[in-house]
């Protein structure tokens, strides 16, 4: 595939950086023949912002020196302060105005500007229709497209240039909890483009970072070519239903349709406990709380700890990542509440089998005996590219807790469940290889894809296109 060119722009948008310079009032009653030094909130070719203890009156004029990176000198501008506000007793807001600049450093701001212009990609990630946006230091932005990586015809970004990038985004506590823990996840919004959800990290000391583009309109589970058992385990009073499947195969999607089913047709409470939020989720018949963890609760532990005094009918974990939590989500299964929440399993009998071993061995027959009463499915998922080339289509494989899946986890004969998933249909089970196969069928994937990606390759053969079979050298 062809490389992307980067979008143009007219004008210089306002970035949230910090560039130190000089400044000094040239009249009025605030006026000194020294220069003070500060540093901007943010900045654009035609203006900035900065933090000052002086509420200077609008209309001042400033005589402004700046140092922008990689300039050789410091730009002199006349500015003129057009903007004020408070920003607590003792420190105020103030947005200035440029006056008069020489148009090549104008020109060079500019540039250095829409370099690390963030905006600009996520708006070309939405239009080009990626999943996701990767930025690394020294090599080119990479879009991510139906599951192939493509580069961005762009300038790549040294680590001060991409720090600069991936700042641009975050506030004050985001960039001090990153460089605490040197790791972050948030989610933001971006007007006229939509939500993402950031990952920041470190690579061989250099900030880099990932966003995941959040479709704005909420899918219901017909639109995403779910089956329609997902319609009745959302419906169902109380339990425990799990959405598997590696990253980036849309748990969060199926959960938020399945949300969205319940905020439709009852009158519930909804708690959602997520790292970070992801949808954004409008009350219609139900009363949805959404509660991120690090910003309006310290981590999922302590949000699950007084969650069930929230009154709630519904009880979304992003995920399960240990004993605690999977011990309150059982627990609140079992008493009367409906808990999704997710896993990063591959199919059903591995997600039994990874609920149980979150346990210590002398705790999982109990764990077992748990699971077993209150859980009502597991719903695993992968994308495959679609025939036709019009992005994903997927696949899933539905365990039903039927009175004897039941048995068999209770009694942890895991290994039997592949079977009843195979003999299931009656209960609205099905394999993953069917499910693969029904795609193959309806001309949806291709015979490449599906053979590559079925387990029992011998069966799905047997019960395939011949003619393709043999163009394939299968048979």
């Amino acid at each position: 595939m062809n490389d992307f060119e980067g979008p143009e722009r007219r004008i210089s948008r306002r970035i949230r950086t910090k560039f130190y310079f000089k400044y000094r009032v040239k009249k009025g009653k605030f006026a000194k023949e020294e220069l003070e030094t500060t540093k901007t909130n943010d900045i654009s070719s035609v203006g900035l912002q900065f933090t000052s203890e002086i509420p200077f009156p609008i209309g001042t004029s400033l005589e402004l020196k700046l140092k922008i990176p990689k300039f050789d000198h410091l730009i002199d501008v006349e500015g003129r302060v057009v903007r004020i506000s408070e920003l607590d007793k003792k420190r105020y807001y103030i947005g200035v105005a440029f006056v008069h600049i020489d148009e090549a450093d104008q020109k060079k701001l500019k540039k250095q500007i829409d370099l690390i212009d963030i905006a600009k990609l996520l708006e070309l990630m939405v239009e080009k229709g990626a999943s996701d946006l990767h930025l690394t230091v020294n090599k080119p932005p990479y879009l991510r497209i139906n599951k192939e990586l493509i580069p961005i015809n762009i300038e790549s970004l040294c680590s001060d240039d991409m720090k600069r990038m991936i700042y641009s985004v975050m506030d004050q506590s985001q960039q001090e909890q990153f460089e605490k823990e040197k790791e972050l996840n948030y989610a933001f919004q971006l007007p006229n483009s939509g939500r993402f959800r950031v990952n920041v990290h470190l690579q061989r000391g250099n900030v880099e970072a990932t966003y995941r583009y959040i479709q704005r309109k909420i899918k219901s589970i017909p639109e995403l070519g779910l089956p329609p058992v997902l319609d009745d385990l959302a419906r169902y009073p109380n339990g425990l239903i799990i959405i598997t499947g590696p990253t980036g195969v849309g748990k969060s999607t199926t959960l938020a349709a399945m949300l969205e089913l319940i905020n439709k047709e009852f009158r519930k409470v909804i708690v959602t406990l997520e790292d970070p939020i992801e949808f954004v989720h409008e009350s219609r018949n139900c009363v949805i709380k959404q509660r991120e963890i690090g910003l309006d609760t310290k981590n999922f532990a302590s949000a699950l700890k007084h969650v069930l005094r929230q009154d709630p009918n519904v009880i979304f974990i992003g995920e399960v990542r240990d004993k605690e939590t999977m011990s309150v989500a059982l627990e609140a299964a079992e008493t009367g509440h409906l808990v999704l929440t997710t896993l990063h399993t591959s199919d059903a009998a591995q997600t039994i089998n990874r609920v149980l071993g979150i346990f210590p061995h002398d705790q999982r027959e109990s764990a077992a005996a748990q699971l077993s009463s209150c859980l009502r499915g597991v719903v695993c998922q992968r994308l495959f590219p679609r025939k036709d080339n019009k992005g994903l289509i997927v696949a899933t494989e539905v365990l039903i807790a039927t009175p004897a899946v039941r048995v068999v986890i209770k009694d942890d004969r895991i290994e039997q469940i592949p079977n009843f998933i195979l003999t299931g249909q009656a209960e609205k089970m099905h394999s993953m290889d069917s499910s693969i196969l029904n795609l193959y069928n309806r001309e949806k994937i291709t015979f490449e894809t599906a053979i590559e990606a079925v387990v029992d390759k011998r069966r799905f053969v047997a019960v395939a296109s011949e003619e393709e079979a043999k163009l394939h050298s299968y048979i």
